[in-house]
């Protein structure tokens, strides 16, 4: 599972690929900052890494 350090404590918060399209508000099991990651305010990121992962794939010739 996917997952991203806290921006507070630096504890791995893991999430759900889904959760992000749904902008839901993830909560450091440490600290209890909440995060929201929201699909909308980073999709040109996601473009960007779906776009060189399939560049990878293709490199790699992976079905």
């Amino acid at each position: 599972m996917p997952s991203i350090p806290c921006p507070n404590c630096k504890t791995q918060i893991e999430f759900d690929l889904k959760d992000i399209l749904n902008s839901k508000n993830f909560t450091c099991t440490t600290c209890n900052i909440k995060i929201t990651l929201s699909y909308e305010d980073n999709k040109a990121a996601l473009k960007n890494a779906k776009e060189k992962l399939d560049e990878l794939k293709d490199k790699l010739d992976i079905d």
